[in-house]
């Protein structure tokens, strides 16, 4: 089992015969958190653009990243969870050397995710997670100084996929009130190849968590 979300699976599993002096109450949450989200650009749907000599090619492939999420903690072991997420605005740049005009691939993205969340709980007030789900994702792509004209905007094109949605983290509760968690989450594949172009997308967070 290498995957680490697969690892936190089969140990809640085991844990979740714990006495019920470690169980707690179930119960209600939400969180909002921040983060860097990260794309990796498939190259190959982006360069075929037309380019009057040789161009250079520049990406940027982190920006801020947003989410909200509300969950439902079913046991000690185990939650479900449904989240938006916006990943935030990339850019993949083409510059002509020869008139100094760049073409510029504005690449954003978003979605909502839906999962399991098993849970391994080291105190009342620490534990590690991982995430298992399905992400729905929403890619817009808009060019500017397209065809390397300057000035020229294309229409926004938009795409929208299905990927699986995995990721691990750690959570600690201050009291019963409140707490923070950080996280990795991969979103898969997101965009399209005739339309956007794809990127595989992830995203670090740290986020507050309400339980309710």
């Amino acid at each position: 089992m290498k995957s680490p979300v697969l690892r936190f699976a089969v140990a809640a599993l085991l844990l979740s015969g714990l006495p019920s002096t470690v169980a707690a109450d179930t119960y209600w949450y939400m969180g909002l958190g921040i983060g860097l989200g990260l794309v990796q650009f498939y190259p190959a749907d982006f360069s075929p653009s037309p380019c009057p000599t040789t161009c250079t090619d520049k990406k940027q492939e982190s920006d801020a990243g947003f989410k909200g999420f509300i969950g439902y903690q079913i046991n000690r072991t185990w939650a479900l969870e449904a989240s938006v997420t916006t990943l935030g605005k990339f850019h993949y740049k083409r510059e002509d050397p020869a008139t100094g005009i760049t073409t510029d691939a504005t690449y954003k993205v978003k979605g909502l995710g839906l999962s399991f969340v098993p849970t391994i709980p080291f105190t009342r007030n620490f534990s590690l997670y991982g995430r298992l789900g399905a992400f729905s994702s929403q890619t817009r792509l808009t060019i500017h100084n397209e065809n390397f004209v300057t000035g020229a905007v294309s229409p926004g094109i938009q795409s929208n996929r299905f990927s699986p949605l995995t990721g691990f983290g750690a959570q600690y509760f201050f009291d019963e009130e409140s707490g923070i968690r950080v996280e990795f989450e991969n979103f898969g594949k997101v965009g399209s190849f005739d339309r956007t172009g794809r990127a595989n997308a992830k995203m670090i967070s740290a986020s507050l968590v309400f339980p309710f």
